[in-house]
């Protein structure tokens, strides 16, 4: 969706950008807004990425990893800071905003789709009004309450108590997450060592 919309050719291949993983069970979200954009990461500035917007998110299984490689500091291998939420249990969180290269799972639930796509005369600025997908909110209607383009044939509410958006096995790459409020149980923070640079971590 990004290659398409934003016409923009990747110089440097993604692996290469840097950012954290967050991977979760399952999280659940209303109000979806995925839109084209960019922004900074650890070795690009305002490199092409998804924008992700959600609210009342439900996270099962939250683990933040962050790797870090040792050579500027004059030591070999790789350290990486892991933050968990405990095992079974849900972190909540009221709007969440995520900016995001690479997001997969296993498998991915909508209450609700409107892929929109709109005219911007200016990609820089104009990025988010190219392709917008909602989730389950319903897309732009006319003074009859048509969707441009033809009469409505689709509810889009997904019905009552459904989230908007449902991932399982979520395994994200990210650049920037904020939230305006947030509870995590059971916290716990690690820091792990990777000496011979072969993706076996021990505790530091």
């Amino acid at each position: 969706m990004l290659f398409l919309s934003t016409g923009t050719a990747f110089a440097a291949p993604i692996s290469g950008i840097g950012g954290f993983k967050i991977q979760a069970e399952e999280i659940q979200g209303n109000d979806l807004i995925l839109y084209p954009g960019n922004g900074d990461a650890e070795n690009h500035s305002k490199y092409p990425q998804g924008i992700v917007e959600l609210n009342q998110v439900t996270i099962t299984d939250l683990t933040l990893i962050k790797r870090f490689n040792l050579d500027q500091y004059g030591m070999t291998g790789n350290a990486r800071l892991v933050i968990t939420a405990g095992a079974n249990t849900d972190v909540t969180s009221g709007q969440l905003l995520l900016k995001t290269p690479e997001l997969e799972a296993s498998s991915a639930t909508f209450s609700g789709l409107t892929i929109d796509e709109t005219k911007a005369n200016n990609t820089e600025q104009g990025i988010k009004q190219m392709i917008t997908l909602r989730a389950p909110e319903t897309p732009t209607t006319g003074p009859d309450g048509d969707i441009a383009g033809g009469p409505r044939q689709v509810t889009l509410d997904g019905g009552d108590g459904n989230p908007g958006l449902v991932l399982q096995d979520a395994n994200i790459r990210a650049t920037y997450l904020a939230t305006n409020e947030i509870t995590l149980p059971d916290l716990g923070l690690e820091v792990q060592f990777d000496p011979n640079n072969d993706g076996t971590y021990e505790y530091a």
